[in-house]
């Protein structure tokens, strides 16, 4: 997936494929004005207002207590931009907002649309390339945007999570650790999967349990909370099956993570597996694509990090002493990967 200026007439696909339109100041002016709109609409309450059926701007400002002008002007600029559609002075969902943008959706992405608020305020790239100094993400936010970024972190991981569950190499494991895994999804649906599996999800800040149901409630009672610094929480030796760092190395610097995987391969029993769930970074310029690269950018300015390729990755974890396995790339997300590595089994005394 690319984003970028999209023509919408035969006089706009040809001045681009001239070179007549300049297609940088589109992506400049326009991505930036759609991705505010949206995420104004989201955080206003528009969507779920008019998920209840099509409205007049009149109604819709009156239920979101806006003001009527400006709510015009915001539901024109979501008609003309494929979010909503117009009949008989109503304004109503397009069947792809209906089913992305109301919070209460089953495949709702609204608390992901409202994470991305806080991303943009780490978005100063030029003073990121300028300097070579980066912000420190995590430690930056409060208790209030520790919930969004947890709520936008569960609702990205939705997209992919019976998937991610159905990959990960678990079968067996009866103790595991989610690190930085805030929201705790992975770990209630791999115990769902797997019923002798307990989990311990560390990170900087914790959500409430309830907040992260489950359609079976007894998962819930084996995954555990922990307010932890991971690159610090004790761990004890050979007392874990599975570590699931999922999304969480892309904020360390490479000599961290090293650290961190020898660490954890200490921690592993043997036959334990260690799984990375990351957007890999390609291995050359020549393969980069859109989406990895902006987000190597963003991470960089954000946390000080980077993507990583899969063979850094695999390397790590052979380092580390474990038997790296083949990586998996998502079928719905095909830049992020599970990259996962298994602890040799002890030998028997006496063999050789």
């Amino acid at each position: 997936m690319k984003i970028t200026t999209v023509p919408e007439n035969l006089f706009e696909r040809i001045g681009l494929t001239l070179g007549l339109i300049p297609r940088p100041l589109g992506d400049v002016f326009l991505g930036p004005l759609l991705a505010n709109t949206i995420l104004a609409a989201s955080s206003l309450g528009v969507f779920d207002i008019l998920a209840r059926g099509p409205s007049t701007v009149e109604e819709v400002a009156a239920r979101c207590g806006n003001q009527i002008a400006a709510t015009s002007k915001l539901l024109r600029a979501l008609y003309a931009s494929g979010y909503l559609r117009w009949r008989n002075g109503r304004y109503g969902l397009t069947r792809m907002a209906q089913r992305w943008l109301p919070s209460r959706s089953p495949d709702s992405v609204h608390s992901a649309i409202l994470h991305r608020a806080i991303d943009f305020r780490f978005m100063n790239f030029e003073q990121y390339v300028r300097t070579g100094q980066s912000r420190d993400f995590h430690r930056e936010l409060d208790e209030q945007e520790w919930v969004r970024y947890h709520r936008g972190q569960a609702s990205q991981a939705r997209l992919i999570l019976q998937e991610v569950v159905q990959r990960i190499p678990a079968s067996g494991a009866s103790k595991m650790l989610d690190l930085g895994g805030g929201h705790g999804l992975y770990s209630l649906a791999l115990c769902e999967r797997y019923p002798e599996l307990h989990s311990t999800v560390l990170d900087l800040a914790t959500p409430v349990l309830q907040e992260t149901p489950t359609a079976n409630s007894d998962p819930s009672a084996r995954v555990r909370f922990q307010k932890a610094d991971i690159l610090t929480a004790p761990i004890d030796a050979e007392s874990i099956d599975l570590v699931l760092l999922a999304n969480v190395i892309h904020h360390f610097d490479e000599s961290t993570n090293r650290l961190l995987f020898g660490r954890l391969a200490g921690a592993l029993r043997p036959g334990g597996v260690l799984v990375v769930l990351d957007v890999m970074r390609a291995p050359s310029v020549s393969e980069s694509n859109q989406i990895e690269a902006l987000m190597d950018l963003y991470f960089g300015a954000a946390s000080g990090g980077q993507l990583w390729t899969a063979t850094e990755i695999q390397t790590w974890q052979e380092e580390a002493g474990l038997r790296s396995l083949s990586p998996v790339r998502l079928r719905l997300l095909p830049d992020c990967q599970i990259q996962s590595a298994r602890k040799r089994a002890s030998r028997p005394r006496g063999a050789t």
